[in-house]
């Protein structure tokens, strides 16, 4: 039994609700992120198996305290409100302390808050049980490299907490009131030199996974797959499976295998003055250094298309990027690949946030070319 995302937006407005965003893991259930009828953005799950659905709504509710956080709308989707998850308890113990707030949840997998401790902001990642070491490794091997990152304050094995970092986002530099090409091309010019710096650190012993362009292929596959699945994936002027054939035949075996974010976009980096920050390194792989070049850029693209910046600060920024992390001739042609693939993802992905489909189409049908236009 497979789902379709028309009827799941449908069944949450029934019950007066929104969908912000749906992750499928399989085609029979999906994470979801749902703004409700109060205004305030709750994570969820959807079940096409109804007995599972009911079953694990059971199991979250069980636990202490969180049976008024667990609610049903239909028979298949479950939201879980104040951190409510069978999988991460330590998660709803945070969440529901005074001035908490719960940054991030994907039900069952991990989640994000922001709290007080000793007079401070700290945000405290949960992960399920084992994960915490592999993460706390990376933080450190990053950090002594020299390249900004969250410094942690303390762990446990389901949980790393870190110290707020100042600055704010990039994603919010490029929607500033204030914001100007010359600004944002420093900017850029900052975050093109600090992610050379991330691709510079020999990955720590627990960092195994190697994401080549073969896996990069495959992930987009299965997105748009799973879009297929949902009946979600909208029109476009190409052929979506044909394009990504194309985009593999670019991709060249990588002859200099990196650290990799493996998510990089404008939210994940932190920007102070000339100071920059990564953020979220729960992925990080080695693999080709332009599949991070070409995220992080179709990604400011979007940005654009979504209405968030201009396109000439956004093409500004781009510039800057390329600017400070000086690729080769051999990433800038491989970069094409990697973005083509990025496009198609995307198109994928924003298929399950429906207030940004149409954005994200635009990327694929009409696509930018990013140069490093050098001034003098």
């Amino acid at each position: 039994m497979t789902g379709s995302l028309e009827q799941l937006v449908d069944d949450l407005h029934g019950a007066g609700h929104t969908l912000e965003r749906a992750t499928p893991r399989e085609d029979d259930h999906a994470l979801l992120m749902v703004r409700t009828g109060s205004g305030a953005s709750v994570a969820g799950q959807w079940f096409a198996d109804h007995d599972r659905a009911a079953h694990v709504a059971t199991a979250t509710a069980r636990r202490p305290g969180a049976a008024p956080h667990v609610r049903r709308v239909g028979e298949g989707i479950i939201l879980q409100s104040g951190g409510a998850d069978r999988r991460l308890p330590a998660l709803q113990d945070l969440a529901t302390a005074p001035g908490a707030h719960v940054v991030a949840h994907r039900p069952e997998r991990r989640g994000v808050v922001r709290h007080e401790a000793d007079g401070h902001t700290v945000f405290t990642k949960v992960v399920r049980p084992g994960r915490a070491a592999g993460l706390l490794d990376m933080l450190t091997a990053v950090t002594a490299a020299g390249v900004s990152a969250p410094r942690v304050l303390g762990a446990d094995e389901t949980s790393v907490t870190t110290a707020a970092l100042p600055g704010r986002t990039l994603h919010e530099a490029l929607a500033a009131p204030d914001a100007d090409a010359g600004s944002l091309t420093r900017v850029g010019h900052a975050v093109g030199a600090v992610l050379r710096r991330l691709h510079a650190v020999p990955a720590p012993a627990r960092v195994v996974v190697t994401h080549d362009g073969a896996a990069e292929i495959a992930v987009t596959r299965r997105w748009l797959e799973l879009a297929q699945a949902y009946r979600a994936l909208p029109r476009t002027s190409a052929e979506p499976l044909a394009m990504l054939a194309r985009a593999e035949s670019a991709l060249v075996p990588c002859a200099r295998p990196v650290l990799l974010h493996r998510d990089l976009h404008d939210k994940q980096l932190l920007t102070a003055g000339d100071d920059v920050a990564i953020l979220d390194l729960d992925l990080l792989a080695v693999g080709d250094p332009a599949l991070d070049l070409a995220n992080l850029l179709v990604h400011l693209e979007l940005r654009a298309k979504q209405g968030l910046t201009a396109r000439a600060l956004a093409h500004a920024c781009a510039a800057g990027v390329l600017r400070g992390y000086r690729p080769t001739a051999v990433e800038r042609t491989t970069l094409l690949g990697y973005a083509l693939a990025t496009r198609l993802r995307l198109l994928a992905v924003y298929a399950f946030r429906p207030e940004s489909t149409d954005a994200a189409t635009s990327v694929l049908d009409d696509p930018w070319e990013f140069h490093d236009e050098r001034s003098g």
